[in-house]
């Protein structure tokens, strides 16, 4: 049912969010503001303790031992690697301290995974959905806002290669390993540099595996990349199958994404727990395939936690504009804007009010958000994300893909069809193995089947698309573009040849007038300089054409900051459960 201003999807969308995951989302309060110096949460649904649960809940991502990167100091400094700041420096958030689900203070998105240590080395430590999909922006008086949900400034190459650094520094450097053993208490010292060294080498090759022509910077990843080369190369144990991963996109917003239709920029997902998992093992989870015996294949994805975290985000709220600190709205002004956005952006992304699927299409007369999945050929943007996905193909390893799939002469399938499978694989074992079956099954994956079919949902495929998805919140996310390619607003609605060919990312300094964060190097204070990425419109996958509008129209600046006005109140979809 749709009413003016929300939507109300089936009852049974409570299964899926489970009773304690439900229970989390319903008892979230406002907070009092924040102490000097840390973010402010906005109102955003969540409580402190649900905020905390999100950002520190394992996902089933193992990137190396907790107990070493606990030990390891910085490449060229003895200070803990994990020092808050040079967290920052790589573009990550430090935690506000140490808390009851984060006693060590890990960074945010940071995780000791929770299952019983089986060696000397104890438990992993890898990372969490907040890694990527947290944000703090600056206000111009220095206030710091926490945007959950948000675009991180996490840049994933420098991370790898800092680690791959330190590891390699330690093992060469005396001083610099006796101090490291020292702190590895619980291990026989003999056993150290032989561990070390075997860690090393799995760094280095993740390293290698990360680098790219044109390095993806502040805030992006080819997580698409990572995930098949993971999958269909490393997984399988097919090295032929490894492509460079070279199209990077920003970290999309999470909040309403439980909701729509498609999730990705491309679509390609049509649940939530294969997208979820899918998403594991591009970020250091690991897949077992049994040596081709795919009834005991497996991961180290943890799916239980995957169906309550995006429980938790299905009750995350859009980030309302905080006016005290960034400024009155205009109401005519917006008023105005609504009007332009109408008639100029609402043919895609939607707004009030939301389109939704069709009841007859989904179990139950299920609902979701319509999201609109429109031709790289008409959005004219960057295409090199959506044709990398489906034009790659691969040696299916030991999976037998249907007759009628996609196939090359030599027996390669396309990639997307082979993680398809092997996603799938894995989460019917892993259901299988904990007993879920029947509707408790069918609730882990977020009820996305048609009426009568006991297969989830397929996700979009052709032609090759990007998703217009809703624009509540989009005031606190930028970059803008899928590559992160417009540094605000105002500039994704100016003409092509007005666009910046070159900005800066990292600063965290919010231009409240056009909605971005401030990105000429001029601009930004000397001391954050050596943080930024330079962003070079005219590399591969960099490109910042595209996005006109359906009616031809050629918005004036005050257009333009009518509509900006009005992205600041835009409201999203009102999901009751």
């Amino acid at each position: 049912m749709l009413g003016r201003k929300g939507l109300i999807l089936g009852a049974g969308v409570i299964v899926f969010l489970g009773l304690a995951a439900l229970t989390d989302v319903i008892m979230s309060r406002n907070e009092a503001p924040a102490e000097p110096g840390k973010a402010q949460a906005l109102d955003q649904g969540w409580s402190k303790e649900l905020r905390e649960k999100f950002y520190f809940t394992s996902q089933g991502s193992q990137l190396m031992p907790y107990a070493m990167l606990r030990a390891l100091e910085q490449p060229l400094s003895d200070k803990p690697f994990l020092d808050p700041a040079h967290v920052a420096e790589m573009g990550f958030l430090p935690a506000d301290g140490p808390s009851a689900l984060n006693p060590d203070s890990l960074p945010i998105g940071f995780v000791k995974d929770p299952r019983p240590a089986t060696g000397p080395l104890g438990p992993m430590v890898g990372l969490t959905c907040a890694a990527c999909h947290t944000a703090d922006i600056e206000a111009k008086n220095g206030a710091l806002i926490r945007i959950d949900g948000g675009a991180s400034q996490g840049d994933y190459q420098l991370l790898m290669a800092r680690l791959s650094k330190a590891l390699d520094i330690t093992l060469a450097d005396p001083a610099k390993f006796q101090r490291f053993a020292a702190r590895l208490v619980a291990m026989d010292p003999k056993t150290v540099r032989p561990a070390l060294e075997a860690l090393a080498t799995e760094i280095r090759r993740l390293e290698a595996a990360s680098w790219t022509p044109v390095p993806y910077g502040r805030g992006r990843l080819d997580a698409f990349g990572h995930i098949l080369n993971a999958v269909a190369a490393t997984a399988i144990n097919e090295p032929a199958n490894y492509r460079i991963p070279d199209a990077p996109v920003s970290y999309p917003f999470l909040w309403t994404t439980p909701w729509q239709r498609y999730v990705q920029w491309n679509g390609v997902a049509g649940n939530p727990l294969g997208r979820n998992l899918g998403e594991v093992l591009g970020v250091f989870g690991h897949a077992d395939f049994a040596n081709g015996n795919l009834a005991a294949a497996s991961s180290t994805a943890l799916g239980e936690n995957l169906v309550a975290l995006e429980a938790w985000v299905s009750g995350l709220k859009p980030p309302p504009w905080p006016e005290k600190v960034l400024g009155k709205v205009d109401a005519a002004k917006a008023k105005r804007g609504a009007a332009l956005f109408k008639a100029n952006c609402a043919g895609c992304h939607g707004g009030p009010d939301y389109r939704l699927t069709p009841a007859a299409e989904t179990e139950g007369g299920r609902q979701w958000l319509a999201v609109s999945m429109v031709d790289v050929n008409t959005v004219k943007t960057d295409p090199k994300m959506a044709m990398n996905f489906i034009t790659r193909y691969a040696k299916p390893g030991p999976f037998t893909l249907p007759p009628t799939a996609p196939r090359l002469p030599d027996g390669q399938v396309l990639a997307g069809s082979l993680l398809l499978a092997a996603v799938s694989t894995i989460t019917e074992n892993d259901l299988r193995a904990r007993g879920i079956t029947g509707d408790a099954r069918k609730a882990a994956y977020g009820w996305r089947f048609a009426p009568g079919s006991t297969t989830p949902q397929s996700g979009w495929l052709l032609p090759p698309s990007y998703k217009a998805g809703p624009l509540a919140g989009v005031w606190a996310t930028g970059p803008f573009l899928h590559n992160g390619s417009v540094p605000t607003i105002y500039d994704l609605l100016s003409p092509e040849e007005e666009r910046p060919a070159v900005f800066y990312v990292g600063s965290k300094r919010f231009d409240a007038e056009k909605l971005g964060f401030v990105s000429s190097y001029d601009s930004i204070p000397e001391a954050e300089r050596p943080r930024l990425s330079r962003f070079d419109t005219s590399l591969p996958g960099n490109s910042n054409r595209g996005h006109a509008f359906p009616t031809g129209a050629k918005l004036s600046p005050e257009d333009r900051y009518a509509i900006i006005e009005y992205l600041k109140v835009l409201e999203g979809p009102d999901v009751r459960h």
